[in-house]
């Protein structure tokens, strides 16, 4: 990648000279050299230097945004080429969320590695809104998860995979646990776990609690581990939002998980990708493995710019 690009880019996301020198291994006077050079060639002021360190003027925000762009170009571009150059790949990395990695990556993986007998998988089981910024960065190989827009200079596609319904786990000693479906009224006598990971979740239980005129529901625990919140569920008497789609793997563990009617919510999720890695076999064959897994066998790929998704949920 260009030299005075670089250097614009390790500025502007550290916002200091002295960091910004130490990571590119450069003395601050040659990397204020190559911002002016930068600046002079452009014929603008990219930077305002502060007391506190650089902030990027309106000219300079407007060429990060195309900075990020041609960094992700130079990165794919590098990758397609090493495709091209060796069509294996010994790791399979993917990031996922708990409805993801807790039921379809090893169904997933296992069938893989019947073809790609020495692949290795390295899961992340995080959130979007960890593993995103890591796949554009070319740490992970794909991410599982809520499909929401990115920025288009991120270059990723998505494959959508299924619709998720938002449902309520409880323990199974729970009064509630026997019925088959959850009423609003069933939810206002619940005390939550909150699982802060996935962004708006608990303003979404807030927002049903208010429609339905439920009050304010009353929070006991909150996490950032969805495992976590499963045995508070279990060991506490209380409730968690989880996708209904989970109910599989945690039926016959102390637990229930119901659905609510009217409904908490749905929203769409799947697999995003880079567009460079598109043509690595075991990554093909991952996404064939998903998408028959979860009954999306004809999806087509597509751009992962789509509407935001009225509901957050957990994946």
């Amino acid at each position: 990648m260009d030299r005075q690009l670089a250097a614009f880019m390790a500025v502007a996301r550290l916002g200091n000279l002295t960091s910004a020198a130490q990571r590119l291994n450069l003395t601050q006077p040659a990397l204020t050299k190559r911002l002016l050079a930068l600046e002079e060639r452009l014929g603008v002021v990219l930077f305002d230097r502060k007391p506190r360190g650089m902030e990027l003027t309106a000219a300079g925000r407007i060429y990060l945004r195309h900075a990020n762009r041609i960094e992700q170009e130079y990165r794919q571009a590098s990758e397609e080429i090493g495709i091209l150059e060796n069509a294996g790949m010994e790791t399979l990395r993917v990031g996922a969320g708990p409805l993801f990695h807790l039921r379809y990556v090893a169904q997933a993986f296992s069938a893989v590695r019947k073809s790609f007998p020495m692949l290795r998988l390295d899961l992340v089981a995080r959130n979007n809104a960890e593993t995103l910024p890591m796949l554009v960065a070319g740490e992970l190989d794909l991410v599982l998860g809520t499909v929401e827009p990115l920025a288009s200079e991120y270059l990723l596609r998505v494959i959508p995979l299924l619709e998720v319904e938002q449902a309520v786990a409880v323990s199974e000693d729970m009064p509630c646990a026997d019925k088959e479906v959850l009423s609003p009224s069933d939810l206002a006598e619940m005390h939550w776990v909150g699982y802060s990971q996935v962004t708006g979740s608990r303003e979404l239980l807030m927002r049903y609690f208010s429609q339905h005129q439920l009050g304010a529901p009353q929070f006991a625990a909150q996490t950032t581990s969805f495992t976590a919140g499963l045995h508070l569920i279990r060991h506490s008497n209380l409730a968690m939002q989880v996708p209904l789609e989970i109910r599989p793997v945690v039926s016959g563990e102390g637990l229930r998980v119901l659905p609510v009617f009217p409904s908490l919510g749905r929203s769409a999720a799947g697999i995003y990708l880079r567009e460079s890695s598109q043509g690595i076999p075991a990554v093909q064959a991952m996404n064939r493995e998903l998408c028959r897994i979860t009954g999306a066998e004809n999806a087509d790929i597509q751009n992962a710019s789509q509407k935001r998704p009225n509901t957050p949920e957990q994946r």
